[in-house]
Order: structure tokens, then C-alpha cells, then sequence
């Protein structure tokens, strides 16, 4: 017994037995993360996404009277958001998912130049709704014929400064 406690005591303080230092930052490798993500998050999700997809069913038609973006929101909330993690994200990343819809670069054209800015999605449909409505503005100006061309180019002007105020207003959001 004394032999053995000896070895053991020898052992502790030659170097190769000492343990290493901790590093200041863990970090698991991704092997972790996608065991994890594999035979624990994913069945989860899978089993909640039926119950999450019966609570939209069930009050869809209530979500349905606050507004009109007030259904597709709930969607994403209770339906599409688990589906897509669930289905859609890669075995093991958690962190960059999360992440993913948060802000995205956007270039928009101003009638002087161009800037980029960081627009969340729901700014994102905004500004390519309003896009697609001064297009439209701008071709039925256009296409005007019985207007004198001094009035269309001030309507065309006009027209020009509204978007600029509809840019700024978004961008202020």
C-alpha cells in the first residue's frame, strides 16, 4: 500500500503528470455542438413544431383581426422559425443562426448616388414595396401623354423629392 501511494506521489510531481492550465476561453469544438443538435435539439423542435403548428391553426382566425401583418408574423413565429430550425439549419450551428435575420445590407439608390444600409426584414419589404410603388409612380408619369412636358417634369420632380422623404423616414425607423 505504502509502494502504491509512493508511485502515486512520484507521479503527481514529475511534469508530464501535472495537469495543464485552463485557458481563458472554451470553447467545444462543433462535434459537441452537432452531437447535441442531432439526439437533442432536433427531436425537440420536432416534437414541439405539431403543437406549435395547432396553436397557429387555433388562432389564426383571432390574429387575423389585429392587422394585416399580424397572421404572417405569427406564422413565422409559431410555424416557420422552428420549421426552418428544425430543417433548414446546419447540424450544429446555434450561434450563426441565430443571427441570420437580424440585419442585412441593403443598396439604395438615392438620385444623387447610392448607400448601403442595414435594414432588418420587416424594412426590407418596406423599402422594395415602396421601390416598386415610385416605380410605378414614375411610369404612369411618364406615360402620360396629354400633360404638357413642363408639368411632368415638375410631377417627375415631385415624385423624385417624395421617395427621397420615404427613404429618409425608413432609414430613421
Amino acid at each position: 500500500m505504502k509502494r502504491i501511494g509512493m508511485l502515486v506521489l512520484l507521479g503527481a510531481f514529475t511534469p508530464w503528470a501535472q495537469a495543464l492550465p485552463p485557458t481563458d476561453y472554451f470553447e467545444p469544438d462543433l462535434t459537441m455542438y452537432s452531437f447535441a443538435d442531432l439526439w437533442v435539439i432536433r427531436p425537440v423542435t420536432a416534437a414541439v413544431l405539431p403543437l406549435t403548428m395547432t396553436t397557429f391553426a387555433v388562432g389564426a382566425p383571432l390574429t387575423a383581426g389585429s392587422g394585416r401583418d399580424s397572421v404572417q408574423r405569427s406564422y413565422d413565429i409559431l410555424v416557420g422559425d422552428p420549421a426552418q430550425f428544425l430543417m433548414a439549419r446546419p447540424l450544429g450551428s446555434f450561434f450563426d443562426w441565430e443571427n441570420r435575420d437580424k440585419t442585412k445590407p441593403v443598396v439604395i439608390q438615392f438620385p444623387d448616388g447610392y448607400t448601403v444600409a442595414e435594414l432588418d426584414p420587416q424594412q426590407v419589404r418596406r423599402y422594395r414595396v415602396a421601390l416598386q410603388e415610385h416605380k410605378e409612380r414614375i411610369l404612369a408619369i411618364e406615360r402620360e401623354t396629354e400633360l404638357p412636358e413642363a408639368d411632368r417634369k415638375s410631377l417627375a420632380a415631385a415624385e423624385e423629392r417624395r421617395w427621397e422623404n420615404v427613404l429618409r423616414l425608413l432609414l430613421s425607423l
